[in-house]
């Protein structure tokens, strides 16, 4: 019975040690601080000086344009009637928005902020 119990343990922990936070994939960064730019130059007759931003978020990094950042952990917090995705480092911890499965916003409420919408899920 003992030795069950054990193999049924194991058989959990492997499980979640594959399980994800659910927002790996390939996502595009928009700033309506960006935006503002884009709006000055488009006014001056050139377009789009400022592009969007590719961001990969992994199982435990977030690599853009070449750099990878490693976080001890990415998870889902729940506060409230709101959900976060939480990526930490060491004591630090970084929290962006999750609007919906395919939407984040980091920096909210901010001339910082920034969207960020999935184009690409890591299958």
């Amino acid at each position: 019975m003992k030795l069950t119990k054990w193999f049924v343990v194991l058989g959990l922990s492997l499980s979640l040690l594959g399980c994800g936070h659910g927002f790996e994939g390939e996502y595009s960064a928009k700033s309506p601080s960006l935006d503002i730019v884009n709006g000055f130059a488009n006014a001056l007759g050139v377009n789009n000086v400022v592009g969007s931003q590719k961001i990969v978020i992994g199982s435990d990094y977030v690599e853009t344009e070449g750099k990878r950042e490693n976080y001890s952990k990415i998870f889902v917090r729940e506060s409230g009637s709101e959900k976060y995705l939480i990526f930490k480092s060491g004591e630090n911890e970084e929290a962006w928005k999750i609007v919906d499965d395919n939407t984040l916003v980091t920096g909210e409420n901010t001339i910082a902020s920034v969207t960020l919408k999935r184009i690409d899920s890591k299958k």
